[in-house]
């Protein structure tokens, strides 16, 4: 008896155990297709370069195709191939435009970005790039942050090179951005900001460099940080109260105590837009409430000692300081009270119980 999935050739699709019939692949998605060896810049390359595809179920691709003069295509040679990746070759014929992938289902997807195809007299040289040390500050960055990561570099050079950035997140390889520092200067610290973005995953991170022109990247043992989308509010010692579902008088607790001395800093766990700020003299005391950048959450912080030092309308970043630890309204000790909401606050979004689970985990990496 037949109790899986059988496949059936590369790229044609699926058949059910039932003989239902074949659930084809998703097609492949193209989101950029830069420049890895012999190179221009990012986005320029010249018959023989090597290049890569990056988008979505690309597993599947079998044709790398480029534009050519009278209108067609002419295919690359493939030289590896990934669900998040395509590597390839520019074949002689190439022109300057959008290259595209293929299916043997006839799925395609074009690159929303320009390849430029340049003249090999306008591949600059790599200059004899060697990359001499590398150092990430700080070694701890946050997605919207007060800090970006930044990158100190220094490199032997026959003069200024322009040098690509990779940004490589270290638990799966996987590079998460790439940039070119244009015209950096040889023998002298050239320093290049990364700030993330919300889809990038928490953990520990890699600056790997080297010349636009020869792909080879290296990096140092100095290169290294972490980063992470969200940091624990409270900065000082605290101890953890009651948490969501706790019995009060006439409600229930919607959030998590954190206990710690008035005055302790707080900051924002999250940058976003400041939606409310006031004072609740028999419950909230000063609060205030920030709408989460880019990941549908509401962050409210209660019983600060004094007014939120951030207006209404006004953006904060990720650790910005916006208050300290009080114990205004009804509350019988120094605390935090925070809550953690899907959607807006009291305007039909709802309160999460898994609040004292995030924010431990937020207390573990900050």
């Amino acid at each position: 008896m037949v109790t899986g999935l059988a496949s059936l050739s590369a790229g044609a699709g699926v058949a059910s155990a039932g003989g239902g019939g074949v659930n084809p692949p998703a097609p492949p998605q193209l989101t950029d297709v830069v420049c890895m060896r012999t190179c221009g810049g990012l986005h320029e390359a010249t018959a023989g370069s090597t290049v890569k595809a990056t988008g979505a179920n690309l597993s599947g691709v079998t044709k790398f195709l480029f534009p050519q003069q009278d209108g067609g295509w002419v295919a690359g040679e493939i030289v590896r191939v990934r669900s998040s990746s395509v590597t390839a070759r520019v074949p002689d014929g190439a022109v300057t435009g959008e290259p595209r992938v293929k299916d043997d289902l006839g799925n395609r997807s074009r690159s929303p970005k320009t390849l430029r195809i340049v003249s090999p007299s306008e591949i600059p040289s790599d200059s004899g790039f060697a990359l001499k040390s590398a150092e990430a500050r700080p070694g701890k960055s946050f997605y919207d942050g007060t800090h970006a990561a930044k990158i100190t570099y220094y490199f032997a050079a026959s003069g200024p090179t322009d040098v690509r950035i990779q940004v490589v997140h270290v638990s799966d390889g996987k590079i998460v951005d790439t940039f070119v520092d244009r015209g950096a200067e040889p023998y002298t610290a050239n320093t290049a900001r990364w700030r993330g973005g919300p889809g990038d995953p928490n953990g520990e991170y890699r600056f790997r460099i080297g010349s636009t022109t020869s792909g080879k990247m290296d990096s140092d043992s100095e290169a290294h940080f972490r980063y992470y989308k969200w940091e624990f509010p409270v900065r000082g010692r605290h101890t953890y109260g009651d948490g969501y579902g706790a019995a009060r008088a006439g409600h229930v607790h919607m959030g998590q105590d954190v206990l710690a001395p008035c005055g302790t800093p707080l900051v924002a766990a999250r940058g976003g837009r400041v939606q409310y700020r006031g004072y609740q003299a028999g419950g909230a005391g000063y609060y205030v409430v920030i709408d989460g950048k880019r990941d549908h959450h509401d962050y409210v912080y209660m019983h600060l000692r004094r007014r939120a030092s951030v207006r209404p309308g006004e953006h904060v970043q990720t650790g910005e300081r916006i208050g300290t630890v009080g114990r205004t309204g009804d509350a019988t000790a120094c605390h935090l009270h925070f809550e953690y909401w899907s959607n807006d606050w009291w305007n039909g979004g709802r309160a999460l119980r898994a609040v004292t689970k995030v924010l431990k985990r937020w207390d573990g990496w900050s």
